[in-house]
């Protein structure tokens, strides 16, 4: 999903805004940020836990529907 998709989301959910999330699952609000740009794995399991939504959705390029995670912090994309 693009960053404006899942912000649009989460204003939707019950938690409106990414630091009622970051502060329910525990992870820092700049992580919640950090994961529209860069793999952050605790930031994007809350996000996928705060709108229901699996990771695989979300984060097509980074996650298998397995839910196997493709790319780590710090590796570079397959073209």
């Amino acid at each position: 999903m693009h960053e404006a998709d899942i912000l649009a989301a989460v204003r939707k959910s019950k938690f409106r805004f990414l630091p009622a999330i970051a502060q329910q699952y525990r992870v820092s609000d700049v992580s919640l940020r950090a994961a529209f740009r860069r793999p952050q794995l605790p930031a994007e399991q809350a996000i996928s836990k705060a709108l229901g939504i699996p990771l695989h959705i979300l984060w097509p390029d980074r996650w298998s529907v397995s839910g196997e995670r493709l790319v780590r912090r710090g590796q570079k994309r397959a073209a």
